[in-house]
């Protein structure tokens, strides 16, 4: 079986219990080993194979934490087919690297304020569409993905709360109430008023979406991922700070949360972590903070 269309079985089997983000990640990294082994037959691939191509790409200057999801993601597709029965590389002996710790990039209100201060305040649809996002990403500490995926009805504007459907989750509660300020309620008030006026001039390819694209040749499409990446990163570029992403504003949140004194199942639950030792990162000290608790009890 070609590499190529090994990558179709597996991308099908597995896309049943994996999130759609998963999947796109799974599937890039596949088809860039494929790409570099251009397209073999999978029971020829060995581990040397792998290794080399590990090499190539830290040559390249690829950072090692960027091998780890692709060492799962060839190590789960070589699973999948070995418990197939076909005579493929043993998926245990594909190396995982350790990940390098870094501290996550943490938002500050200054930068915020900054970011906002640079989105025009016009009657443009992007403007007013991009506004009422940001002040949701920050407000909510929701995940980008949860976010462009919402539909009209998710969204209670008499509450100032909405509903997601939590990304990461395998448990029990695969949804999630979400929860914002005013300001950002009047905002998004103001949006879904613009969203309307849209509707009536051309008709929607995705008409539940909340976040649509508002330029002529995506009018009513649901906005992408990367279409918020692209925004933010302009945005950040355009107040001269350094680039804002949808996770700063969630670990901001996070640690908002945890100096307010929320513990880590309250932080859990309003971030939709899948673990709750994922919500540890912020209920922990980080240096500056031991330091001015040392030098406080010390003195």
């Amino acid at each position: 079986m070609q590499f190529k269309e090994a990558i179709g079985g597996f991308i099908e089997w597995k896309q049943v219990n994996a999130s759609n983000a998963t999947m796109k990640g799974y599937e890039l990294d596949l088809r860039q080993f494929c790409l570099y082994m251009k397209n073999p037959n999978i029971e020829k691939i060995k581990l040397k194979d792998i290794t080399e191509y590990f090499n190539s790409m830290a040559e390249l200057g690829w950072k090692w934490n960027g091998f780890v999801t692709k060492s799962i993601a060839l190590r789960k597709l070589f699973q999948f087919y070995a418990r197939q029965g076909y005579n493929v590389l043993d998926h245990e002996l594909i190396p995982i690297p350790k990940r390098e710790y870094k501290q996550p990039r943490v938002a500050t209100e200054e930068e915020y304020q900054k970011l906002l201060d640079v989105i025009p305040d016009s009657n443009d649809p992007r403007h007013i569409r991009n506004l009422a996002l940001v002040n949701m990403l920050w407000d909510t500490g929701a995940r980008v993905g949860e976010l462009v995926a919402l539909n009209v009805k998710d969204i209670n504007l008499d509450r100032m709360k909405g509903v997601v459907k939590t990304e990461k989750s395998r448990g029990i509660k695969p949804y999630r109430e979400i929860f914002w300020a005013r300001s950002t309620n009047d905002n998004i008030g103001r949006w879904i008023k613009k969203r309307e006026e849209l509707t009536e001039r051309t008709k929607f390819k995705d008409p539940d979406a909340v976040f649509v694209g508002a330029c002529r040749w995506q009018l009513g499409k649901r906005l992408t991922n990367s279409a918020v990446g692209i925004c933010l990163r302009h945005y950040s570029s355009k107040a001269d700070i350094p680039t804002l992403n949808a996770h700063s504003f969630r670990h901001h949140l996070g640690h908002k949360l945890a100096k307010k004194g929320a513990n880590n199942s309250t932080i859990s639950n309003l971030l939709g972590h899948a673990a709750l030792a994922s919500s540890y990162v912020y209920t922990m000290m980080n240096d500056k903070e031991l330091e001015e608790q040392y030098r406080k009890l010390m003195a």
